[in-house]
């Protein structure tokens, strides 16, 4: 088990399982949120937090409760403003204060245009994965030592229920594959990278399972009772390959049929 101390900025969806998972494993654990009354469960569950908001004017130096090793940043570009440019300026605060690591939890919507992709093939064709590709740059940038991106396909689990992300709604391109990561393919994941010392500078995180959006939405709206989307047309659409990340950690990806894992979402619930 490890005594080294780890901050993750964002107690979100993923920080909060994460802080407790690292926790359960021996990690010191410290981590950020925006709401006081959120803090102090967490502090009675004995992790370290520290009431930030990002958005309001940055401190003229790294918060002294935040000290640590290894920075997990855990902000998603919607809970932001003027994304890059803040995550810049809080990463070089962190490097400032002696933060040696720093984890990123990016978005493969850096990657555009059609067909397979890995990690070298970051082009992005919306204005949401050019900022993503530029908060990435600015991280890296830092001052920060080690800086890892791992690029987040769309995240399904805990309480991001898929049945509702579409349902009753029209879209078009059917045909186009899903690219999803579940939260607890990225809880077994995440431990491993921190426990490695050899990070390389991007890794995309994407279950090897592709089925049509028509296939995948339409089941998992139909196991919570809820309508079915509608599509229209076809559309061939972009498939993230993952297998970089499992391949350098030795472990495979737990879900490896969505439908099964919708299937058994389902008979917990």
């Amino acid at each position: 088990m490890s005594t080294e101390r780890i901050v993750i900025l964002g107690l979100g969806w993923l920080g909060e399982p994460l802080a407790k998972t690292l926790q359960a494993q021996g990690y010191r654990v410290a981590g950020t949120t925006t709401s006081e009354s959120k803090a102090e469960r967490l502090r009675r569950a004995g992790i370290g937090v520290q009431v930030w908001d990002i958005n309001e004017p940055l401190p003229q130096a790294w918060p002294a409760a935040l000290a640590a090793q290894t920075l997990v940043l855990c902000v998603p570009p919607g809970k932001v403003d003027d994304y890059a440019t803040t995550l810049g300026r809080v990463a070089a605060l962190a490097a400032e204060a002696g933060v040696q690591r720093l984890l990123f939890t990016s978005a493969t919507s850096v990657y555009g245009g059609l067909g397979n992709k890995t990690e070298a093939d970051a082009a992005p064709d919306s204005p949401r994965g050019e900022r993503m590709l530029a908060a990435e740059q600015a991280v890296r940038h830092s001052g920060i030592a080690q800086v890892l991106c791992l690029r987040l396909s769309g995240l399904v689990g805990g309480s991001r229920e898929p049945g509702r992300f579409l349902a009753g709604r029209r879209f078009e391109g059917g045909d186009e594959p899903v690219n999803l990561v579940a939260q607890e393919d990225l809880l077994r994941f995440i431990p491993a990278i921190l426990a490695r010392e050899d990070w390389p500078a991007v890794l995309n995180a994407s279950a090897p399972h592709h089925p049509s959006r028509r296939d995948f939405y339409t089941e998992a709206a139909l196991l919570r009772d809820l309508p079915p989307p509608q599509f229209d047309g076809g559309g061939e659409g972009k498939c993230i390959d993952g297998s970089a990340l499992s391949g350098w950690l030795g472990l495979d990806y737990w879900v490896t049929d969505w439908f099964a894992w919708l299937a058994a979402r389902k008979a917990r619930d």
